[in-house]
C-alpha cells in the first residue's frame, strides 16, 4: 500500500453546475436592478467571493489528502510479508483516506481498479467519499476471491469537487494493495507417483561426457574462467557481451515436476487448482519435489524446492508474481532437453483431454 505521489494537478469544469451558478448570479443582478435592495448587493458580493474561495479550498485540499488500501490481517494469513488467502475465502478490503488540514469537501471521487494481475484482467470502479476536516474516512468492502492468482486493488487518481460543484481537481496518487489467492486444501489425500518410470523420474546424473548435475539459478555476465558450456548463446546474441548460466548443484533425492501451463485462462485455472492438490498429496506422502516453471522473461526455468505445504504455497506465490503468458510455451519439452540434459525423465503436470494428469516424460 502506498500514499499519494507528488504530481501535477488538473482542473476541469462542470458546465452544468457552472450554468446553474450563472443563472442564479444573473438572476440576483436582475432582481437588484428591479427592486434596488441592498440585500441583493450583499448576495452578489458573497457569490462573487465564493467562486474563487471555493476553488482555492479544493485546490489546496488536494495537497493534504492521502489514502491507503489495506486488508484486515485477522482474515488472511501472511507469508514472507505478503498476503495469501485461499480460493473462495472472504476478505475485507479497507479503503482509508486522511485529511491533515481543516479544509473539507462534500464530494471526493476515488477511481480504483480491482483485477487479477496473473490473468491480466481488471475492472474499473468509482468510490464516492466526503473528506472531513482533520479526520479519517474509511470504506469497508467484503470481497469473495474466486480466481487463483494475484489480486490487486489499486487507485491511481482521485477527484475533489468544490462546494459549488463547479471545479473538479484531478490528482494522481499511488495506492495499491495485493494478495495471492492459493488453491484450497480441502479433501487433499496422499498421492502416489505414476507407475511408469517411477524409479527414473528423480534427478540422476547422466553418464554422458560433459553432463552437469546442476540447475540454472541465475544469468550473469561472462567472467574469465567460466566454462564455455555455461554460455547462454541465445541471450548473448541479443546482448553486447557474453552471458553465462550460473548453476547450483541439485539434491539427488528430489523428483522434478514440470508445470506446463496452457495460455488459456480457464485451462490454466483448472490445471493450477487440481495440480496443487496432486503435488500437495505427493508432499504429504513424504516425496521431495522440485517444481519447474518456464519463464519467458529470463528465458529459463524458475525452480522451487518443495518439501512441505508451506514451501508449496511459496512456490505458487512466486508463479503468480508474473502473468500467465510469461509461463506458457509450446516448446517447453524442447527447453527441458536443452536446460536439463542430465535428467533421464521427469514428471509433467499437464492437461490431457480435459483432465489434469501427472505423467512421466522421457527426456530423450
Amino acid at each position: 500500500m502506498h500514499n499519494k505521489a507528488a504530481s501535477p494537478k488538473k482542473v476541469r469544469l462542470s458546465f452544468l453546475h457552472l450554468a446553474a451558478f450563472l443563472f442564479v448570479y444573473l438572476g440576483n443582478i436582475l432582481l437588484f436592478l428591479a427592486l434596488r435592495g441592498y440585500l441583493f448587493i450583499v448576495i452578489g458580493v458573497i457569490l462573487t467571493v465564493l467562486v474563487p474561495l471555493s476553488f482555492l479550498v479544493v485546490w489546496k485540499l488536494a495537497d493534504f489528502v492521502t489514502g491507503t488500501i489495506f486488508m484486515e490481517k485477522d482474515t488472511v494469513s501472511i507469508q514472507n510479508n505478503e498476503f495469501a488467502v485461499r480460493q473462495k475465502d472472504d476478505i475485507c478490503v479497507i479503503f482509508s483516506i486522511r485529511n491533515k488540514s481543516l479544509l473539507c469537501t462534500l464530494r471526493g471521487t476515488w477511481i480504483f481498479t480491482a483485477g487479477n494481475a496473473f490473468y491480466g484482467t481488471s475492472d474499473r470502479h468509482m468510490l464516492l467519499l466526503p473528506v472531513p476536516p482533520r479526520g479519517d474516512k474509511q470504506f469497508h468492502m467484503t470481497v469473495t476471491v474466486t480466481e487463483l492468482g494475484r489480486v490487486v486493488f489499486a487507485c491511481r487518481e482521485f477527484i475533489l469537487t468544490d462546494l459549488l460543484g463547479i471545479f473538479m481537481v484531478h490528482t494522481a496518487c499511488d495506492m495499491e494493495c495485493s494478495l495471492y489467492v492459493l488453491p484450497r486444501q480441502d479433501d487433499i489425500a496422499s498421492s502416489e507417483l505414476p507407475d511408469a518410470y517411477s524409479g527414473t523420474a528423480e534427478l540422476s546424473e547422466s553418464q554422458h561426457k560433459g553432463s552437469d548435475y546442476s540447475e540454472v539459478t541465475d544469468i550473469r555476465t561472462y567472467q574469465p574462467g567460466d566454462r564455455p558450456r555455461d554460455i547462454h548463446w541465445k541471450l548473448s546474441a541479443r546482448q553486447p557481451e557474453l552471458m553465462v548460466k550460473e548453476r547450483t548443484a541439485l539434491a539427488g533425492s528430489e523428483r522434478v515436476v514440470l508445470i506446463a501451463l496452457p495460455p488459456e485462462k480457464t485451462a490454466a485455472e483448472k490445471l493450477l487448482a487440481e495440480g496443487y492438490r496432486k503435488i500437495h498429496g505427493l508432499i504429504t506422502g513424504q516425496t521431495f519435489l522440485r517444481l519447474l516453471v518456464w519463464d519467458n522473461h529470463s528465458f529459463s526455468f524458475a525452480s522451487h524446492s518443495c518439501a512441505s505445504a508451506a514451501e508449496l504455497d511459496t512456490a505458487f506465490c512466486a508463479i503468480f508474481r508474473t502473468d500467465l503468458q510469461a509461463h506458457s510455451s509450446q516448446m517447453i519439452q524442447q527447453y527441458m532437453r536443452n536446460c536439463y540434459p542430465q535428467l533421464d525423465s521427469y514428471l509433467c503436470l499437464a492437461q490431457k483431454e480435459d483432465a489434469v494428469q501427472l505423467e512421466v516424460c522421457v527426456n530423450d
